[in-house]
């Protein structure tokens, strides 16, 4: 047999009772029996939040547990939030008294120094992890668990600087990775995903499509996002015109209808390269149409003119 270690039992000397010993039975007892079956469930959700370090849940929390004497107890936190910092702990003092109402606490670990959990009713939920931010639940792990279970989840580790989230369907997020020189967007009867640039320019042009009535006034601004064809007839001398919100590379046209008295002239507060070097003198003749073609390139405009439709 091997070295035995132990002091052998002396009669009068070596004893075991609760005063010899370092934490009374009672609450050896009590700790024992609160802690083995405790649960706990919460009526929200739970969320943390690694970057602040901000624990939050969104609903009451429920604890039940075994008292000493046998008896079933229920305590409760209201929802809320607390901040734990690296390192730290959250916990609850369980109260004996049933349908208690308690605080969620913190307290620092202090690995290497007298504890600070080590009383028989100091639930602990869990701590935040020095190294990673992250929060590790103890008493917590099966809400995070049933949230888990209960819905869709995207882990942390498929993503990088070039993913977001999306899904197809309610509740059912997925990663959606964006190769370079895409647009994330939607196409009609499609889903969101990451566009070509054709893709994309198809959905303005298609925007761009509509067509316009612009109300005559002494000035007139033409919001192209509304349209890329607008229309007008005059009711004044003159109108002053300035361009708004055009895409580069984009056709818009003007039609400009004189009213029964004719003779209205337009002049051009946006600055427009007009083919042949200058504005085109709109026909004079009361009702008559003139239609403007003016092209958005590099910044600039472009002007031409169809006059006189009968």
């Amino acid at each position: 047999m091997g070295t035995n270690y132990h002091t052998a039992y002396a009669a009068g000397v070596t004893g075991f009772t609760a005063a010899l010993m370092g934490a009374p039975l009672s609450e050896l007892d009590r700790a024992v029996t609160y802690h083995k079956t405790a649960f706990v469930g919460c009526d929200g959700t739970v969320s943390y939040d690694n970057t602040t370090g901000v624990l939050t849940w969104s609903g009451t929390l429920h604890i039940y547990f075994t008292r000493a004497d046998g008896t079933a107890i229920h305590n409760s936190i209201a929802s809320g939030n607390i901040t734990l910092a690296d390192g730290e702990y959250c916990y609850v003092t369980l109260s004996e008294t049933n349908d208690a109402v308690l605080t969620m606490a913190k307290a620092s670990l202090g690995a290497g120094s007298t504890s600070t959990f080590k009383a028989y009713n100091i639930l602990p939920m869990g701590y935040r992890n020095a190294s990673d931010n992250n929060f590790y639940p103890e008493e917590l792990a099966g809400v995070f668990a049933m949230m888990l279970a209960g819905s869709a989840y995207v882990e942390k580790a498929t993503f990088d600087a070039n993913t977001i989230l999306k899904a197809d369907t309610d509740n059912t997020p997925a990663a959606l990775t964006v190769a370079e020189q895409r647009i994330v967007g939607r196409k009609t009867g499609g889903n969101i995903d990451a566009l070509t640039g054709a893709e994309a320019l198809t959905i303005l042009n298609g925007m761009q499509a509509g067509q316009q009535s612009i109300t005559c006034s002494d000035n007139v601004t033409i919001d192209w996002s509304a349209g890329s064809t607008a229309y007008m007839t005059f009711d004044r001398a003159s109108v002053a015109v300035t361009l708004n919100n055009p895409v580069n590379g984009q056709v818009y046209r003007f039609l400009v209808a004189q009213d029964g008295t004719g003779g209205r002239v337009l002049s051009w507060s946006t600055t427009v390269k007009w083919r042949g070097g200058s504005p085109p003198t709109l026909s004079a003749a009361a009702n008559a149409i003139d239609i403007l073609t003016l092209v958005y390139i590099n910044g600039t405009w472009y002007g031409d003119a169809a006059l006189n439709f009968a």
